[in-house]
């Protein structure tokens, strides 16, 4: 039983302030855009050396996933690592509770649309700029400096806790599914994402499509003689945004009180490829949500027969259908249930760091739905907003780093004080 109180947790927390925020700062500085997490690899693994805790790294080139199809989509699996490190110590049988994060980031495309440099790590206006902030290195520092927290305070629990750093998260999850071979059964998984402080127990899940339409060729001055792709691409968005919205309307939660727990999106419109010509081509590009329960292949149908009932109304479509084609496996919805240890757990900490109740679900894909599908328990809980994730000028605001630190250090004492000894084997 942990006799410390959540009063001395937070001045711990508090006291250690600027030297978690400067260290926030200077991994933000490190750009490690997903491929490259190499370059900020050694500032985590030197968290846990200099307090003489145990640090691993777990090369990507060593797993078995990285022989799969995912695993093939990845690039320098030879320089990328996994970064394990492990609060106090290792004891070898006992078990482990971890908590997962990924350290690489999305590419910057739009500089010019930052106010700074996008990898400035800049401390200004009460918030940490620059890629990666909320995304999740914000997240990352907190669950650390958590760790450090209850290490000045004495606590001693009754499981491990390890950190589990990984990579390629933003492309195929191969990272953290490389950290499950190595720690395979766990009393369960805090995955740090921007949730603004709420503990996240439900998410929808997503395919990303692409819908391929043909038409002909025509030169521009006899542009009777082709079949423009155009107008054709575009009745095909317009009738995507209709099931986007049908599906918004019937599918709800009420842990996911935004406009679509399911929401479908084109990212990417293509049409043509020559001014001097009529376009041919045309294709478009998105993503579709799974709601929890909800099977993906029949998600799938419900697409493909939305395509094909536009194609039907069109003579060129009838006889020159669209090509759809699936550019993910899909990212599985998932669902913990309250009575969890791991949300328990997360919505004490809350409670014991003076916040309320604070249960909620997502629409954004993350690693999740991997450790679920697995069967380990798992919530998602994190610092910072999600709207500045993959967008210009993101940042997280400082006090959310600090609160967030201040939960998931109380979060620790709290599954410790009501742990009932299991058999891991």
């Amino acid at each position: 039983m942990n006799v410390i109180d959540a009063q001395s947790i937070a001045g711990l927390v508090s006291d250690s302030a600027n030297a978690m925020l400067d260290f926030l700062s200077r991994t933000v500085s490190r750009p490690s855009v997903t491929g490259h997490e190499d370059t900020v690899a050694d500032l985590y693994a030197e968290f846990f050396t200099s307090r003489g805790w145990p640090v691993q790294m777990h090369r990507l080139a060593e797993s078995k996933i990285v022989h799969s199809d995912r695993g093939n989509a990845e690039t320098r699996v030879d320089e990328r690592a996994n970064v394990v490190g492990y609060y106090q110590r290792r004891r070898p049988g006992t078990p482990v509770v971890v908590i997962n994060g990924h350290i690489d980031v999305v590419p910057v495309l739009d500089h010019d649309q930052w106010s700074r440099d996008p990898f400035s790590g800049a401390r200004t206006d009460g918030a940490v700029h620059g890629r990666g902030s909320v995304d999740t290195k914000g997240g990352i520092t907190a669950a650390l400096w958590a760790l450090h927290a209850l290490d000045q305070a004495g606590v001693k629990l009754p499981f491990d806790v390890a950190v589990e750093l990984v990579v390629g998260e933003e492309t195929t999850g191969v990272g953290t599914s490389a950290a499950l071979e190595h720690l395979p059964t766990r009393l369960g998984t805090i995955v740090l994402e921007p949730t603004a402080g709420a503990v996240v127990t439900v998410a929808s899940g997503l395919l990303f499509f692409t819908v391929e339409v043909t038409g002909r060729a025509a030169h521009t001055s006899v542009p009777w003689h082709g079949v423009d792709v155009g107008p054709k691409v575009i009745e095909i968005y317009r009738a995507l945004q209709s099931l986007g919205e049908e599906r918004a309307a019937r599918l709800t939660d009420p842990r996911m009180p935004f406009p679509s727990a399911v929401p479908l999106a084109i990212g990417t419109v293509d049409i043509g490829g020559w001014r001097a010509a009529v376009p041919a081509r045309g294709s478009l590009s998105g993503r579709i949500g799974v709601m929890a329960g909800e099977k993906v292949s029949d998600v799938r149908h419900a697409l493909a027969t939305c395509v094909q009932h536009v194609a039907t109304t069109d003579d060129w479509m009838r006889d020159h259908p669209p090509i759809i084609r699936w550019d993910n496996e899909g990212l599985r919805s998932w669902e913990t249930p309250e009575s969890d240890p791991v949300v328990r757990a997360l919505d004490q900490g809350r409670r014991r760091a003076g916040l309320t109740s604070k249960i909620e679900g997502m629409t954004a894909g993350c690693d999740a739905g991997i450790l679920t599908a697995a069967g380990v328990s798992t919530a998602v809980f994190g610092p910072g907003d999600m709207r500045f994730a993959h967008s210009p000028d993101e940042r997280i605001a400082e006090h959310d780093v600090l609160e967030a630190a201040n939960i998931l250090a109380n979060a620790l004492i709290a599954w410790a004080d009501h742990y009932q000894p299991v058999s891991m084997s």
